[in-house]
């Protein structure tokens, strides 16, 4: 009882501060997020996607040239509209679009944040969920914990759940699978493989790059099957797996072909030719993002140093018994989901969304990284901690607020590396211990400023903004009971108050 009450406990706070400011940070202004609120509203209501787009269509698809905005204000953008808009598949557009729909917003004007993307917030919630599941049968009910709280405490991790993107959709579609393959390998029951072409159909018809995790999907319950010794049955799983989404796949050429045969083509062949290359691994180590400019996320860059370490760490041995393959499935699904970014993406194209997909797998890495850190508890271990862990505090400065003052940066940093030091020299485990438990104060604190950090996100970017400049820089959108959840009591510790400078 008490782990249930604690998994709810994390699950409605991660989720309150997913949803807190949920429509002001990222930016209301978001204009890939429009694509899909405006082409969904349309789709909606009147049957065919409307939305603007940077490529290749035909003159007689142009509707409309100049500038939309919401009610006569901001938010507002110059923009080129199409009909049929036929950029992506209609899942998530028609979901982002019924969303605002049901919220009466004018198909002709600018679609505001607080209603295209409570879609996405809700998603999170569930993605959050499978988090913990996954988790928990690989590694335990901890690593669960730690997982769930990572992915709801990390700011890129949060703040990309909440965007508008069809790729959030894709991540649900995706845990859900790898989850339902884990129960596979399991018990051979056959049944548990059965939803997988609709997942599968369900993640292609919000992106096309949805189609491409039925590769692994393949290969992983061909695994299943071949452990057993059931080589037979590897062959018909295939064929069943392949032959129902088939189906989904002529759905979106059907839709495609028949809101316009000359437009989808030509759209499918430019999007086919994107450059793509060799440094598309670097840039996503590089350009750590939640949008489309580089986030210095401390935690997001301790998890992918963990990713990065389990590389090394973990040998691919398909001869293991489905009991020594926990850590391994989640490592190559995180690998694969960013091989599928750097076949599809642009090289230089800093389009965070690409990768929101891999985000879940990587916070449950991240998970076993903290895990590691406090067993480990050496020097190196502190260091790391005190390094990256505490990072984000730099977010919480702007012009008017400072950064720690340098002796004091000093003192604490020696003093949280000297028990393990100190440990490197001495033979008694009592200064392991206490290592431990500055690893762990280290890892509670740097949760408390991340959460810090994504409660005051908004305030901070625009409250050293001059007045003039603020109105379109921070633009301000309806805001919906959702945006105004806030914690019970705890709220008051976290709100940052007025700036001494003011």
């Amino acid at each position: 009882m008490i782990r249930f009450f604690i998994f709810g406990v994390v699950l409605v706070a991660t989720f309150i501060l997913r949803a807190h400011d949920y429509e002001r940070v990222p930016t209301p202004n978001h204009l890939d997020e429009q694509n899909y609120s405006l082409s969904g509203l349309n789709l909606v209501e009147t049957g065919l996607p409307v939305s603007w787009s940077t490529l290749d269509y035909p003159v007689r698809a142009e509707v409309f040239r100049g500038q939309i905005d919401y009610q006569g204000g901001l938010p507002k953008a110059s923009v080129v509209l199409y009909r049929p808009w036929l950029d992506q598949p209609p899942l998530f557009m028609a979901l982002v679009g019924w969303s605002a729909h049901l919220n009466g917003v004018d198909r002709n004007g600018f679609v505001p944040s607080s209603y295209s993307r409570i879609p996405s917030v809700l998603i999170a919630g569930l993605v959050s969920v499978m988090i913990f599941l996954i988790a928990r049968a690989v590694t335990g009910y901890w690593s669960g914990i730690l997982a769930m709280i990572i992915y709801g405490t990390v700011p890129i991790m949060v703040f990309a759940s909440r965007s508008a993107m069809a790729e959030n959709l894709i991540a649900l579609l995706l845990t859900m699978m790898i989850y339902l393959i884990i129960k596979f390998w399991q018990t051979p029951r056959s049944y548990l493989i059965y939803p997988l072409p609709l997942l599968i159909g369900l993640a292609g018809l919000a992106k096309p790059t949805g189609y491409l995790f039925l590769p692994l999907i393949i290969f992983l319950v061909g695994m299943g099957y071949y452990w057993r010794k059931q080589t037979r049955s590897v062959l018909y799983a295939s064929l069943y797996l392949l032959l129902l989404t088939v189906p989904f796949f002529l759905a979106y050429l059907a839709y495609g072909y028949l809101m316009d045969r000359e437009i989808f083509e030509r759209l499918l062949q430019i999007q086919s030719q994107r450059p793509i290359g060799f440094g598309n691994l670097a840039w996503f180590f590089m350009t750590p993002s939640y949008d489309t400019a580089v986030t210095r996320d401390s935690w997001f860059m301790f998890c992918l140093l963990s990713a990065a370490w389990l590389m090394f760490q973990v040998k691919l041995d398909f001869k293991k018994k489905l009991t020594d393959f926990g850590q391994p499935l989640i490592l190559l699904v995180f690998v694969y989901s960013l091989l599928v970014v750097m076949l599809s993406g642009g090289e230089n194209d800093l389009l965070a969304w690409y990768r929101f997909p891999s985000y879940p797998f990587l916070a449950i890495i991240g998970a076993w990284g903290l895990q590691y850190l406090v067993k480990k508890a050496d020097f190196f271990a502190s260091f790391l901690a005190a390094g990256l862990l505490l990072g984000n505090r730099m977010l919480l400065t702007n012009v008017l607020r400072d950064n720690i003052a340098p002796m004091n940066f000093r003192l604490i940093m020696g003093g949280l590396l000297l028990p393990s030091i100190i440990q490197s020299f001495s033979v008694n485990d009592w200064w392991r211990k206490v290592s431990q438990v500055v690893i762990v104060g280290v890892i509670v604190s740097g949760i408390y400023l991340n959460v810090t950090y994504i409660y005051n996100a908004f305030d901070l970017t625009c409250e050293n903004i001059p007045h003039p400049a603020k109105i379109s820089a921070c633009p301000l959108v309806p805001s919906t009971w959702l945006s105004t959840l806030h914690f019970p009591v705890i709220w008051r510790w976290l709100v940052l108050g007025v700036p001494d400078r003011y």
